[in-house]
């Protein structure tokens, strides 16, 4: 087997430097929840999460993209939502944004992927 080699063709640069856009991002994403044949409420259900995000992001007045976002943008965000609604529809949030952000790291469309290191909250509200 040959030795992989540490650098990046040039094809894969442009991948890297080129910007894409929330709505670049959602329509490769929803092209392939087409592919592997989700339901339209799957795909509502993740067209909410990242209008939800669009506008939190707002009330936050923090002027990105949604794949533009970092690790610490995302934990700045989860800190400003404790407060505002419940656990359970965070961890909804982060579902969402989880899978969207994968889809966009594998398909090399983000790099890195900021919702990696990201955990859904622990709902104690139940004690």
């Amino acid at each position: 087997m040959p030795r992989r080699r540490n650098e990046l063709l040039a094809n894969e640069l442009s991948l890297l430097k080129s910007k894409v856009t929330d709505e670049e991002a959602w329509k490769e994403f929803e092209r392939n929840c087409n592919l592997r044949n989700h339901r339209p409420d799957t795909k509502l259900f993740y067209k909410n999460k990242l209008s939800a995000t669009k506008t939190t992001l707002s009330e936050m007045n923090i002027n990105k993209e949604v794949v533009e976002l970092t690790q610490k943008d995302i934990e700045n965000m989860i800190l400003f939502l404790k407060g505002k609604i419940k656990i359970v529809s965070i961890n909804s949030r982060i579902r969402g944004l989880k899978t969207l952000f994968n889809y966009l790291y594998k398909s090399k469309m983000v790099v890195p992927n900021p919702m990696r290191n990201i955990k859904q909250l622990r709902d104690r509200s139940y004690c």
